[in-house]
């Protein structure tokens, strides 16, 4: 079913506002706190909310054909705006989004169920005028970028986005055999020696790891999406599809068992980096052996807050981003060369307007 919360003072639809962290009327003004607004047991909506959908199978979409190997047509619903009752056509497993006729939120708590129900969603921090604000700036810092990436329809590409991840809990023990050295050199009579001594050693390290975020998207590049951190996770909050008013979300498609690796490697380096800062003061160090063992492990499911843009120019994928919570940036804006062409045409112009008028004037 597709949703919409309305205000309780005049009936307006809602939207989640990140600077109050409370869903907001554009319309009266008031703001209720998403709790107010409780997600049901079974995460299917309530009678009065619920918004009748078309019946029967969806038709295919007139740009999408069966034979296009890159469109799985079974992967497609429709959903009927509950703004203004148009046809919305989406993946079935898309938690909200926003209608392509009129903008407004839509959010399917129908498919909250099954596998996808997260444990807690990290609230936006930053507002569209802010990410908007940075990423002009961030084009502003030379002149050769490209007018494609500054322009209005451009800009209103920045997507808000509740991406899924999994965050792992656990406890690790680490045990490695070093081969190291160390190298003296000093002078004996009129001799110059070199003496190696060589050890055998044996390190250890334990630490407990908490809430080790990667995101749960095959989609998202797992590197991008790293350059974001850190979230601040004291602020996590119990998940409530009203946070998603307003954002576009998408369910995982990376289950926790798929992702595990992942937070294990960073546990690896972090207890590498404990046991091999006491080789510091060894000339060489070789690692001969190592072992982890890991105990105690917990999974939750969250849903992260991202700024988001795409863009291909020049046959070549861009991405923007920035981190919901803390303003964090990531992503590069392309220099085009053509462009010092264009400013220096611009510039030419300009003094010939103005040496005419001073010659006009007869200070020339």
């Amino acid at each position: 079913m597709a949703k919409k919360y309305n205000c309780k003072t005049c009936g307006a639809e809602l939207f989640f506002d990140p600077k109050s962290g409370k869903l907001h009327c554009e319309y009266c003004g008031s703001s209720f706190d998403p709790s107010e607004y409780d997600m049901p047991s079974d995460g299917s909506a309530s009678p009065d909310e619920m918004i009748p959908q078309p019946e029967g199978e969806p038709d295919e979409p007139s740009d999408l054909k069966a034979s296009d190997e890159s469109v799985s047509l079974d992967d497609l619903v429709v959903y009927k705006c509950p703004h203004c009752g148009a046809e919305v056509i989406t993946s079935k497993k898309t938690v909200a989004t926003t209608c392509v006729y009129c903008n407004r939120a839509i959010t399917m708590t129908g498919n909250i169920k099954g596998d996808f129900h997260p444990d807690y969603v990290l609230p936006f921090e930053k507002d569209r005028s802010e990410v908007e604000a940075a990423y002009k700036k961030l084009c502003r810092e030379s002149f050769l970028t490209p007018r494609l990436f500054t322009t209005s329809a451009q800009i209103q590409k920045i997507k808000g986005m509740y991406i899924p991840y999994w965050l792992y809990s656990f406890n690790g023990e680490a045990s490695m055999d070093v081969m190291a050295t160390r190298v003296r050199t000093y002078v004996s009579g009129h001799d110059q020696v070199t003496e190696t001594s060589r050890y055998d050693l044996h390190e250890e390290a334990s630490g407990y790891f908490y809430r080790i975020p990667a995101d749960a998207m095959k989609e998202m590049d797992n590197l991008m999406m790293d350059s974001i951190e850190p979230f601040d996770f004291s602020k996590l909050v119990p998940f409530n599809p009203a946070y998603l008013s307003g954002f576009y979300t998408q369910q995982w498609d990376e289950n926790a068992a798929a992702n595990e690796p992942r937070a294990k490697e960073r546990a690896k380096s972090a207890l590498n980096a404990e046991m091999m800062k006491n080789f510091a003061s060894y000339t060489t160090s070789a690692i001969k052996s190592e072992n982890f063992e890991w105990s105690n492990q917990t999974v939750e499911q969250i849903m992260i807050p991202v700024w988001m843009m795409y863009t291909e120019y020049k046959g070549k994928n861009y991405v923007f981003g920035m981190n919901g919570q803390t303003g964090k940036m990531m992503g590069t804006i392309p220099q085009d060369p053509v462009r010092i062409v264009e400013v220096g045409a611009v510039l030419f112009i300009i003094s010939q307007i103005v040496m005419l008028i001073l010659r006009l004037t007869g200070v020339m």
